[in-house]
């Protein structure tokens, strides 16, 4: 499988997965439905065809070129986007900072304390 068979098992893949939303009726974006149905295709093959990988590490390595459209409509829109400025970094730093903070008081309440590892002989016995 070349770069063009790659190509177009992904575009077969979302196909089917805008079909499946479309028939299901799900809410599901059609491309995160996509994204299972990839992980669970590969799951399946147990190994990611050649042409697949070839297109995966073209777009990884291009990845830098999805964000030129974003920042072209920030400047394109920077006049709304100055009157928005301080409500949008508010929200930003809002939803990163629970997150983070909701994350460690998770972990700090289900993780063994350091004490109890300590506690446990290292030879798993």
């Amino acid at each position: 499988m070349h770069i063009v068979g790659g190509v177009l098992l992904l575009a077969a893949i979302l196909a089917a997965a805008e079909a499946v939303k479309n028939a299901a009726g799900l809410m599901i974006p059609a491309p995160v439905l996509a994204i299972v149905i990839l992980v669970v295709g590969l799951f399946m093959l147990r190994r990611v065809p050649s042409g697949l990988r070839l297109v995966a590490d073209f777009l990884l390595r291009h990845m830098a070129l999805f964000f030129i459209p974003a920042l072209v409509a920030m400047v394109a829109l920077s006049d709304v986007l100055a009157q928005t400025l301080w409500p949008l970094l508010a929200i930003i730093v809002v939803s990163t900072i629970i997150p983070l903070w909701l994350t460690a008081w998770v972990f700090a309440r289900l993780a063994p304390t350091l004490e109890d590892a300590d506690d446990k002989p290292e030879g798993g016995a």
